[in-house]
């Protein structure tokens, strides 16, 4: 892999992102290298179709392979004793996906991206650099000067598709609340 910085993408990020419909767009206009482990990949099952269709919840599963293919994302799995204990010790406070990407973050230094509160408050009282899927979403929408109506278009498609709403206390609730109307 390159020197650009990682990033790991845990099982609710990795749908949140996928939910948009512009994960390939939003992945490759970052500067770093986003990777998935394999836990979190097994975990990220599906999306809902969304809309507002008589199919809106039928589930949609995640195709990662054209992402792959492309280089936009890569899954890792444990290498080391070390990431293994690590990981069997932040099972006791957060789901498999989390730890596992915990594991591996604290280990090779990586950063994080999760939508999980606990385990943004978990990872960052481990020293582990954390981001938001909105996050992502926002500096994409910035740095590529996407129009307003296509930027709603995915932050409803983020919510339909994954149920996905901010948090009261996310950083960029007022953005969302702003964007959507």
């Amino acid at each position: 892999m390159s020197d650009r910085e990682a990033l790991l993408l845990d099982a609710c990020s990795l749908i949140n992102l996928y939910a948009t419909r512009r994960i390939a767009e939003i992945l490759a206009g970052h500067p770093g290298r986003f990777c998935v482990v394999d836990v979190a990949r097994r975990e990220a099952g599906y999306v809902l179709r969304g809309g507002d269709g008589p199919d809106a919840t039928e589930r949609e599963p995640l195709d990662l392979e054209p992402l792959e293919r492309d280089g936009l994302l890569a899954t890792l799995t444990a290498e080391s004793e070390e990431e293994l204990r690590t990981y069997i010790e932040l099972t006791l406070e957060m789901d498999d996906g989390e730890s596992m990407t915990g594991a591996i973050a604290i280990h090779r230094r990586f950063r994080v991206v999760t939508d999980d509160r606990k385990a943004l408050r978990v990872l960052a009282e481990r020293g582990v650099p954390c981001s938001t899927s909105l996050n992502l979403i926002k500096g994409w929408s910035e740095q590529m000067d996407v129009n307003a109506e296509v930027l709603r278009a995915v932050l409803l498609d983020l919510r339909q598709r994954a149920r996905y709403l901010p948090h009261r206390t996310h950083p960029l609730r007022d953005w969302w609340d702003e964007v959507i109307g």
